[in-house]
């Protein structure tokens, strides 16, 4: 099992799948603090100041996959005209802001 001190510096091991354009980055890995292991996270340009926003847990690697392929292709499509964005974990709303 992993824990907290064997997660670091091995993301490649526990890398499911990591999309990045301009705009954004979705990664989707295998984390130990979760009853659902693997963690489906965004870091978008135009919210919570580019920081990652948790999307989403789910229990197998399969399960991950899907759901990192759904919010890429959803932030494909919609990237630039999504308002909001909440972080499952810290059950927060982020709502657009503005570029600098």
């Amino acid at each position: 099992m992993l824990n907290l001190f064997s997660m670091m510096g091995n993301y490649e091991e526990r890398k499911v799948d990591r999309f990045e354009n301009d705009l954004f980055t979705v990664d989707t890995a295998l984390v130990t603090d979760r009853e659902q292991p693997y963690e489906t996270a965004i870091a978008h340009k135009d919210f919570n100041g580019g920081e990652w926003i948790v999307l989403g847990w789910r229990s197998t690697k399969e399960e991950a996959q899907k759901f990192h392929d759904e919010m890429v292709a959803y932030y494909t499509c919609h990237g630039e005209t999504v308002q909001k964005i909440e972080d499952v974990c810290e059950h927060v709303m982020y709502t657009r802001e503005e570029r600098k």
